[in-house]
C-alpha cells in the first residue's frame, strides 16, 4: 500500500475530506483510529488528519501520534486539521510536530463546515465563547471547498514523489526504453467539447513519437487545438507488474510532399505511389512525461514519475 490516512471526525467533514484525499491519491485508503491494522504500518506515507474543537487536535488523534511515535519517526508523516481559522495548521498540529519532528514533510489547515443545529451542548457552548472571543458572528459557516481539497491532493502526489525521485538522465532512458520496446499508444485529442481517444500504432525517436493514418476525427482536433494527451502501456498482469506513460505534447501534421514525410515512408518501407489512398503523418514532440512503474519501485525510487522533454 502507497498511501494511509488516519483520522478522527466528529460531524463528518474531516471524513469527508479523508475520503476525496484517497480517491485523489490512489492507491490509497482511509481509517479512522480505531479501525487502524498493523499492516498499515507497511504505507510508504502517512496521512493523519484532525477536526479541532477546544482549539485542540483531536485527543484520539494525538494518543495515536504519540503511541505510535518510534515507527511514525521513520516514515513520511503528513498533518492536516479542519479548522475555521486558515493559520490552523500552525497554531494546531505544533503538537503533533513536537512529537513527530522531522518526519513531518507537510501541514495544512482545510476549512470544514459549522452548522449550529448539529452541535452537542458542549460544542455549542465552545464555539459560541470562540466566536465572542475572535469577534465572530456565531452563525453557521461552510468553509468546505472541493478545490481546495483536491488541489491539496495534487501537491501531495508531487510531494510523494519527489522524495524517492529518480535521476533525470536514469529516467530518460527508462522512457526511450521503454517507448522503444512498444509500438501502439492511445491518442487523445480534444477541441471545446469534442474528444476523442484512438488506438494507433506509432514508431519513436528522439522525443518524438509519429504516427501514420488515412484521416479521421483526430484531425479535426489537430487542426484546431495541436495539444495532444498519450498513454503507451503494459496490459495489466498484476498490481506488482505496472509499467505504462502517460504523455503529453504537441501535435503536427506533416505535409504530404516534404522530405521528412517521403524519408519516413522509406523507413518504414512504403512506396507513395502504391498506396490506395493518401497516409498523413502525424508529429508528436513528447514535453512532459508522467511514468507508473512497479520497475523503478524494485529499483529503489518512487513508482511514480515525471520528466518534462521540452
Amino acid at each position: 500500500m502507497d498511501t494511509i490516512i488516519v483520522y478522527e471526525s466528529k460531524y463528518g467533514s474531516t471524513k469527508e475530506i479523508a475520503k476525496d484525499l484517497a480517491m485523489v491519491l490512489g492507491p490509497a485508503t482511509y481509517c479512522t483510529t480505531d479501525e487502524w491494522k498493523d499492516e498499515y504500518k507497511n504505507s510508504d506515507y502517512i496521512i493523519i488528519g484532525t477536526p479541532i474543537y477546544a482549539e485542540k487536535v483531536s485527543p484520539k488523534i494525538y494518543d495515536f501520534v504519540y503511541m505510535n511515535r518510534e515507527w511514525l519517526k521513520n516514515k513520511k508523516v503528513i498533518l492536516f486539521c479542519v479548522s475555521l481559522r486558515k493559520e490552523g495548521a500552525e497554531i494546531y498540529l505544533t503538537p503533533l510536530q513536537d512529537i513527530l519532528k522531522e518526519s513531518v514533510v507537510s501541514t495544512k489547515a482545510i476549512g470544514g463546515r459549522l452548522l449550529l443545529e448539529q452541535l452537542d451542548n458542549e460544542d455549542y457552548t465552545m464555539m459560541k465563547n470562540f466566536s465572542n472571543a475572535y469577534g465572530m458572528p456565531f452563525e453557521d459557516v461552510d468553509s468546505f471547498d472541493v478545490k481546495q481539497i483536491t488541489e491539496y491532493g495534487l501537491y501531495i502526489r508531487k510531494l510523494r514523489d519527489y522524495f524517492i525521485k529518480m535521476p533525470i538522465e536514469e529516467l530518460k532512458i527508462y522512457i526511450e526504453k521503454f517507448l522503444g520496446n512498444h509500438n501502439t499508444c492511445t491518442l487523445a485529442t480534444g477541441y471545446d467539447n469534442e474528444v476523442r481517444a484512438t488506438p494507433v500504432e506509432y514508431t519513436y525517436n528522439k522525443g518524438h513519437m509519429y504516427i501514420l493514418s488515412e484521416g479521421g476525427f483526430k484531425f479535426a482536433n489537430i487542426l484546431l487545438n495541436n495539444y495532444v494527451s498519450i498513454a503507451v502501456y503494459d496490459s495489466f498482469q498484476g498490481m506488482n507488474t505496472l509499467a505504462g506513460l502517460q504523455m503529453t505534447g504537441k501535435a503536427e501534421i506533416i505535409e504530404d510532399e516534404c522530405k521528412e514525410y517521403l524519408a519516413y515512408l522509406r523507413e518504414r518501407g512504403i512506396r507513395q505511389e502504391k498506396l490506395p489512398s493518401p497516409l498523413h503523418l502525424i508529429s508528436i514532440k513528447i514535453e512532459h512525461v508522467e511514468i507508473l512503474s512497479s520497475e523503478l519501485k524494485k529499483r529503489g525510487y518512487g513508482v511514480k514519475q515525471y520528466c518534462n522533454l521540452n
